[in-house]
């Protein structure tokens, strides 16, 4: 069984940072920010995730999150891939383009509905 995950110690500043980000109207930062001086204060993945109706993964996230990038942790990222797979390649997307320029009849359709 793996051992709890808890976030690190917070330095005196990141501790006022964290006090003072649970006065955000920003959601997420307020989230976080409970998520992290409750991990500060012993409480397990299971309980703050309880506590704050949210999942435990979100949890962990936030933990994670908090331990490798600090006071980082707590602007909220893009949602975002950072990169996406292209469907087609240049080639098919040429080929799509030619054929939708072309008229419906030619594909041997009565009309263009």
């Amino acid at each position: 069984m793996k051992s709890p995950i808890f976030v690190r110690p917070l330095s005196d500043a990141e501790q006022k940072a964290v006090e003072a980000g649970l006065r955000s109207s920003h959601a997420f930062v307020l989230r976080r920010c409970q998520i992290l001086l409750a991990s500060g204060r012993g409480a397990r993945v299971p309980v703050i995730a309880h506590a704050l109706n949210c999942d435990e993964q979100t949890v962990r996230n936030a933990i994670h999150a908090f331990n490798s990038k600090g006071l980082e942790a707590l602007k909220e990222g893009t949602s975002r891939p950072h990169h996406t797979q292209n469907a087609f390649s240049a080639e098919q997307v040429e080929e799509l383009i030619a054929i939708l320029h072309r008229k419906p009849r030619t594909l041997d359709k009565p009309t263009s509905l």
